[in-house]
């Protein structure tokens, strides 16, 4: 992905304009040689003098009712700027570095961050590592650890004091609080606060969280400040990326299944009742992976169309879990205090080992937009 915007970068600043001319409702422009073209109900839409774009808020001026439908009358250009009169008189003039953008494939290609899958304990020498002092209000400490996030679904923030307050902080840095039905900050324990098994000291398998929400969490943060009198709770983590790729691969009837049957979720307990239906992997317009819920506590109860679809529901989600708790392809750690761990819930599964004595684990939720929202500012993603 990096080669590739790099590769962008390169056209965009060599992009001079060797000539413009219509065919029929569309404007060709070569630069270099290639030709690219655009429809004139995109150009003038797209045109960016002061009646139809603020600058000063990145918004279009006027409302998709009132861009009208008019012809190109005429047009010219110079090595970098191509010039559009149009048939009711106004005129609009293109950067080529702009136009250049929205050649598609260019355009599908800038905007898709590659994930780079992983399998097994090696990920901990991959993934970032930062002490919360170089994180916190430095632009290249946010880098690394988003970079991480994107790249690897999961970073760690070291040398945070083991408190609530201090976990805050770094969930602030990382795009803020996401406040749910289990609040804003919250605390794990044996003490049944919820009517989750999270809330016990019993092994947990692989699993995301919030499969019964709308739009589950996008960022989870773990942050263990206590473990006493006991031993085990180690946390164990594994790409679902990875492990529905090789589903794909392996046992593709399974993975088109999980790709379009409707999986119904819930949560009951605590005076909520949360449900929701979506497929177990989610793809993008273009067929790749882009979100995992899986979660075999909060299935649903339900029935089924055929006897056929009954089974493949079974089959196919046993295969698929027969990939999360290979421990090959897992991760454990054990999190001591002090040490922070963010993980991407549209794609990283987690789960923990039983554990006896004390152990208290804070931490919370990062909505998907907030956090993306600080990779895109940080100019990491498009």
């Amino acid at each position: 992905m990096h080669i590739m915007l790099h590769w962008l970068q390169f056209f965009l600043f060599a992009s001079e304009i060797t000539d413009a001319k219509v065919e029929g409702t569309a404007l060709k422009i070569q630069i270099k040689d290639r030709v690219l073209s655009f429809e004139d109900c995109w150009l003038r839409d797209h045109c960016r003098c002061p009646e139809c774009y603020h600058e000063s808020t990145n918004q279009r001026a006027n409302h998709i009712l009132d861009i009208p439908e008019v012809t190109i009358a005429g047009v010219r250009n110079s090595d970098t700027t191509v010039t559009v009169l149009w048939s009711d008189g106004h005129t609009s003039k293109y950067e080529g570095d702009f136009l250049i953008q929205f050649e598609y494939n260019t355009w599908k290609v800038h905007l898709r961050h590659v994930p780079i899958l992983w399998r097994g304990d090696g990920v901990s020498a991959k993934v970032a590592k930062l002490p919360l002092n170089q994180f916190v209000n430095n632009k290249d400490g946010e880098k690394f650890i988003f970079q991480s996030l994107l790249d690897y679904g999961i970073a760690l923030i070291e040398n945070v004091e083991p408190t609530m307050e201090a976990t805050e902080v770094v969930c602030q840095a990382l795009g803020g609080v996401q406040h749910t039905m289990f609040g804003g900050m919250w605390k794990v324990s044996t003490n049944p606060d919820h009517a989750d098994t999270a809330y016990t000291n019993i092994t947990l398998k692989q699993h995301t969280d919030n499969t019964y929400f709308t739009e589950p969490a996008g960022l989870q943060i773990f942050h263990c400040t206590e473990h006493t009198n006991g031993t085990g709770g180690e946390n164990v983590f594994i790409d679902g990326f990875y492990a529905a790729t090789k589903l794909k691969e392996e046992h593709p009837e399974d993975f088109d299944f999980l790709t379009k049957f409707q999986l119904e979720a819930e949560y009951i307990g605590d005076g909520h009742f949360q449900k929701n239906t979506a497929p177990v992997i989610q793809l993008d317009g273009s067929n790749n992976i882009k979100h995992i819920r899986f979660n075999a506590y909060d299935r649903s109860p339900m029935a089924f169309a055929s006897s056929e679809e009954c089974r493949n529901y079974y089959r196919a989600l046993r295969n698929l879990a027969k990939y999360f708790e290979d421990g090959e392809n897992q991760w454990q750690i054990k999190l001591l205090p002090g040490f922070v761990l963010v993980f991407d819930n549209f794609r990283v599964l987690h789960g923990r080992t039983a554990f006896t004595g004390k152990r208290i684990l804070c931490g919370s939720y990062i909505s998907r937009s907030d956090w993306l929202d600080k990779a895109r500012t940080l100019g990491l993603i498009h």
